[in-house]
């Protein structure tokens, strides 16, 4: 059987200026990548995704990198020297618009700010009374995770900021309160810009969308726009077929007829499975490779 592996940053906690948000179980050090890499290369035969169709039980492994992220620049300098390809899947607003995706200001502020101060800070932007803060901590922080290791402040701030009504205002408020005011100098050192994706794409790498905003598409109200534009997009730099990542992992049937519907051949879920030859090829399961492959 073949398996699809999903990562997001590498990057070692001394290059960031915000080393707390590395210590999520989701990243990587570079050392740690080159050692998953060496892993798979041992124990699989990595092909490009293109070939997937034909590889469906063949013992082979596709490499996907998820948020248009700049460490992916590096990354793909490496593959391309060992002769890799990979699939690199980006938000259009990051890399077209420079504007920080609603997930990673998430991220960053609960990386700058104690889980409670955050806490304390959104019941404060909401003037909520103490009734209204127990109804809201009791709707927003429950996880939805069988095996979830975040403490609840962690899920509450997550699940409010992404789910309530209110939350894009806030979560913007909070990330120019705590972050920055810059968000177009932030991109500069976080995201890939159009001409090192460009770049990637000429080196033969997968280019696919990740989403126009990246948001959570099973409950947008548009759905068909957000993909469209991403694929658009990706598009210009990449060959056929058009792949696609669901952001976090959120779809539905709406979602799979809409990417089929603008020419996507590949999308990926965040499914823990292996690929058979059952597998829908627009509802890759793939392997979050951090918490799946050897660290050292």
């Amino acid at each position: 059987m073949s398996k699809a592996f999903m990562y997001h940053d590498i990057r070692d906690p001394q290059q960031s200026s915000h080393p707390r948000r590395l210590e999520l179980r989701s990243f990587l050090s570079t050392a740690q990548f080159k050692h998953q890499l060496k892993f798979i290369t041992k124990n699989y035969r990595v092909i490009e995704p293109r070939r997937l169709k034909e590889n469906l039980q063949d013992g082979c492994a596709i490499l996907t990198f998820d948020d248009g992220l700049k460490d992916h620049y590096l990354v793909a300098e490496m593959l391309h020297e060992a002769k890799l390809k990979a699939t690199f899947l980006i938000p259009t607003l990051a890399i077209r618009a420079r504007k920080v995706i609603k997930v990673h200001k998430i991220q960053f502020i609960l990386a700058t700010i104690s889980e409670e101060k955050v806490v304390e800070n959104i019941f404060d932007l909401m003037g909520s009374d103490p009734y209204e803060r127990d109804a809201l901590w009791n709707a927003f922080s429950v996880s939805s995770h069988p095996n979830n290791w975040w403490s609840k402040e962690m899920v509450f701030v997550t699940n409010f900021l992404r789910r309530h009504e209110a939350g894009d205002a806030i979560t913007d408020k909070l990330f120019i309160k705590f972050v920055t005011k810059d968000e177009r100098d932030f991109c500069s050192d976080f995201y890939l810009t159009p001409e090192e994706v460009g770049h990637m794409g000429e080196c033969g790498m997968t280019i696919g969308g990740h989403g126009y905003t990246s948001t959570d598409l099973a409950n947008l109200n548009d759905q068909e726009k957000e993909i469209k534009e991403s694929l658009l997009y990706a598009s210009r730099f990449s060959a056929p077929p058009l792949s696609f990542s669901y952001p976090q992992g959120s779809y539905n049937d709406d979602t799979v007829s809409y990417v089929k519907k603008h020419n996507c051949e590949l999308a990926y879920t965040t499914l823990s499975e292996n690929i058979t030859s059952n597998t829908d090829l627009l509802q890759i399961p793939r392997f979050d490779a951090p918490q799946t492959l050897p660290l050292s």
